[in-house]
């Protein structure tokens, strides 16, 4: 299957949670269940990545061998995470909220 077929078939069969990354030539699709992505970021050896999953929890996942793994989920909001940043440099996530409300 191509990955353009399979982006189809992901995203036009309503399963909205699935995350695509790019090593070499080919795309690698990992899902999440079927709750939309809300938002994401990544750390910068890009072996871990922050979701929100269209709720007010970001859920931390960590690559193990060819599978993502949950490693941590943080709270503090209390509405839906509108989005997330992750430095580079300092390694801290910052999110912010539907009530514009900062966490750090």
């Amino acid at each position: 299957m191509s990955c353009e077929s399979a982006l189809e078939r992901i995203w036009g069969g309503g399963d909205a949670m699935a995350l695509f990354t790019s090593r070499g030539p080919v795309a690698e699709v990992f899902r999440f269940g079927l709750v939309p992505i809300a938002c994401r970021a990544r750390n910068e050896d890009r072996s871990q990545v922050a979701l929100s999953l269209n709720n007010n929890e970001v859920n931390i996942y960590g690559r193990a061998a060819s599978e993502w793994k949950l490693q941590e989920t943080l709270q503090g909001h209390d509405l839906r995470v509108t989005g997330i940043d992750w430095a580079p440099s300092t390694n801290r996530i910052v999110t912010c909220g539907a009530v514009s409300l900062l966490c750090i």
